[in-house]
């Protein structure tokens, strides 16, 4: 055998035994994964995600999607995106995935550092696995299912499975806080704008997939689902059920945004606001890492969160958009209403993110907290080994419709916030560079139209 063989057999084994020690997270068949040690000081809590298939709704009845859309998904917790997990630098995060679905099902913690953290190892129908991660780095940061070791971790992110884990700075200055993820929808059954799938609920399209030709662009799970209409003069209304945004004017607001793809960035831009991105560590003040401030449009990779803070200077609409318009018209937009008598309360259900300080789940009373100088209240975590409920002023937590894995306690992720009462608020704005609304009106209950 000559040289120049030896040599290629002997790169090709190096290869092949690089590949087997960098993959064997994925494939391994440990049943429990190693929790992280850690000498920091942090509260310990508990999340349980349950993965299962079902059929959800993803593009309101309107001109562009006649009937509107349902889609055989793959979920978290019921709901598109999974449920927000806020901890704080230095937390331990015990994780139980619950396989209730009929397939193989995983997890990918982008927050975790190290694959005995980061990822969970397939777990099948009827099985759960727990493992725990620490909380090092602040951000927001993705996480969805890794199929059955990479097998499939396509079409399972592109039906559904993803959700996001905030890791608050121990430096963090208050701010109302939102929870926004956008994504992409592949269907077998849709046959465009205009016409949709005539009823039918469709399935994961690898062809549209692999051509990177997707259906809608969701945000939170729907397409247009915060956007009543567009059209100042020319009015087309996309979704009369639509929530909007509110906010105080001059308050700093705070948007966790969640990019799963599978395979478009987001080109994130407020229209009438300037935006600054606090992503990463800085280690001199224990705070964000600043990467970019005062700008007007920010790339969010597929796979990837950012943390972005703005201030809406003045009473009238903003929207957060995809400034690809291609995504925009399929979806990829919400409305923001500055208006004065905003409350600490009127997310639209499942937005709120708890402070750093408080619970995994998030509350009105945490929110409350939260626009109150950000202190530091009761920490209302229901968690699986307590088996305690939250208490929500009298509301019913639930964490998305599911029962928490141990005990008969209930908690809420996502939660829906109570509606206060304070009139009726109608702001003027010009949208979409004058196209999209001049006249928003919305009541503090969340619904809200947009239209001349």
């Amino acid at each position: 055998m000559n040289r120049s063989l030896l040599l290629a057999s002997s790169l090709i084994a190096s290869f092949l035994l690089a590949s087997s020690i960098a993959f064997v997270p994925y494939f391994s068949a440990n049943n429990v994964v190693r929790a992280q040690e850690t000498e920091n000081q942090g509260e310990v809590k508990h999340i349980t995600l349950i993965a299962s298939e079902k059929q959800v709704q993803v593009a309101p009845d309107n001109a562009l999607h006649p009937g509107g859309i349902m889609y055989n998904a793959m979920v978290f917790n019921g709901t598109i995106p999974g449920p927000v997990i806020s901890i704080d630098q230095g937390d331990t995060l015990n994780i139980t995935l619950k396989n209730e679905g009929q397939t193989i099902h995983s997890l990918d913690f982008h927050a975790g550092f190290g694959p005995s953290k980061a990822v969970s190892g397939s777990v099948k129908p009827g099985e759960s696995k727990t493992w725990s991660l620490t909380g090092e780095f602040p951000g927001v940061f993705m996480y969805h299912c890794g199929a059955d070791g990479l097998n499939g971790v396509w079409e399972h992110i592109s039906n559904g499975m993803y959700g996001g884990i905030v890791v608050h700075p121990t430096n963090e200055e208050p701010a109302k806080e939102f929870y926004m993820v956008f994504s992409e929808i592949y269907n077998s059954a849709d046959k465009g704008p205009f016409v949709g799938t005539n009823g039918t609920a469709g399935s994961f399209d690898i062809g549209k997939f692999i051509s990177k030709n997707p259906d809608l662009v969701l945000t939170n799970g729907m397409s247009h689902k915060y956007v009543p209409a567009v059209g100042e003069v020319n009015k087309l209304e996309l979704n009369k059920d639509a929530e909007i945004f509110k906010v105080k004017p001059g308050e700093l607001t705070r948007w966790y945004i969640v990019n799963p793809g599978p395979n478009d960035g987001v080109s994130f831009h407020f229209i009438s606001g300037i935006l600054s991105v606090k992503d990463g560590s800085n280690t001199a003040n224990n705070g964000f890492g600043t990467q970019d401030i005062n700008d007007e449009t920010w790339w969010i990779p597929p796979g990837s969160g950012s943390v972005i803070e703005s201030t809406f200077p003045e009473g009238g609409v903003y929207v957060g958009v995809d400034h690809a318009m291609a995504d925009v018209v399929k979806g990829g937009a919400f409305a923001v209403l500055a208006v004065e008598n905003s409350t600490a309360t009127d997310h639209p259900e499942g937005t709120c993110v708890p402070a750093k300080g408080e619970g995994i789940v998030c509350t009105a009373a945490e929110a409350e907290e939260t626009q109150a100088e950000g202190a530091a209240g009761e920490n209302q975590t229901a968690t699986d080994d307590e088996g305690n409920e939250a208490e929500d002023k009298g509301a019913n937590n639930n964490e998305n419709g599911n029962e928490a894995e141990d005990g008969d306690s209930e908690v809420t992720q996502n939660a829906t916030m109570l509606n206060t009462t304070g009139g009726n608020t109608t702001a003027n704005g010009t949208m979409m560079a004058g196209n999209m609304t001049g006249n928003m009106t919305g009541d503090m209950g969340g619904n809200s139209t947009m239209g001349s």
